[in-house]
């Protein structure tokens, strides 16, 4: 502020004389000064620095003025309005919903289940060991099967024994009896059963007994007949 009163003072200065001046300055100042005076185009730029001058200055006040009240007023806010308390009634709680009665199922549960590995592993491999166990017999009986058929197809390929023809032919049969129990045959007057000796010395035995006719075995598989 003091800068621009100073150069107002100055601007003053120079458009009026200094009354501080004695008479001798005066007229000297007279009779030095110019018979035109002042140039217009001088005195309209003076005026023009003087009027930005008062408009700086002016501004200058308002901004100070603004800045002031900015930071001096406290901002105080108005309380917030009190919310009307509103108590809602409580809401009927539902009834919880009891579970639904679980069917009784004879499934075992996960527990048994782990509970059971073990018989379940002893029973899979029982069942294991058993089908090997037929599969061997199976196998076994095959074996002795093909192996009586082929000691049956040799012992038939052999020629039967004369003698053992010749007995038979001169063999007497006076009765047979049948029956569930043990069937016997009556031959040359001696009964005999299934299994029975009919001759030592050929080796020949009583195989099966039927109502027409009677099987005999010898020692070497040959198998005989005597039709009745």
């Amino acid at each position: 502020m003091s800068l621009i009163n100073q150069a107002l003072r100055k601007a003053q200065r120079d458009r009026t004389p200094n009354r501080m001046n004695t008479p001798e300055q005066v007229s000297s100042a007279a009779s030095n000064a110019p018979s035109g005076g002042m140039k217009p185009s001088l005195a309209i730029g003076m005026i023009a620095c003087i009027a930005l001058l008062i408009g700086l200055i002016v501004g200058l006040s308002v901004v100070l003025i603004k800045d002031k009240s900015s930071t001096g007023v406290e901002t105080t806010q108005a309380p917030p309005a009190p919310i009307a308390a509103t108590t809602a009634p409580p809401a009927e709680l539902a009834p919880a919903s009891t579970p639904a009665s679980v069917p009784a199922t004879d499934t075992p549960l996960a527990t048994d289940k782990l509970e059971n590995e073990p018989d379940v592993i002893a029973a899979l491999e029982a069942a294991r060991e058993a089908a090997v166990a037929k599969a061997a017999a199976e196998a076994e009986a095959a074996a002795m099967k093909a192996e009586a058929e082929a000691e049956a197809a040799r012992v038939a390929a052999m020629p039967p024994n004369q003698m053992t023809l010749n007995w038979l032919e001169e063999a007497q049969v006076s009765g047979v009896r049948i029956s569930s129990t043990e069937s016997k045959v009556i031959l040359n007057g001696k009964a005999y059963s299934v299994g029975d000796f009919a001759h030592y010395g050929l080796g020949l035995k009583v195989l099966s007994i039927e109502q027409d006719r009677i099987f005999f075995i010898a020692a070497n598989g040959k198998k005989y007949m005597k039709q009745l």
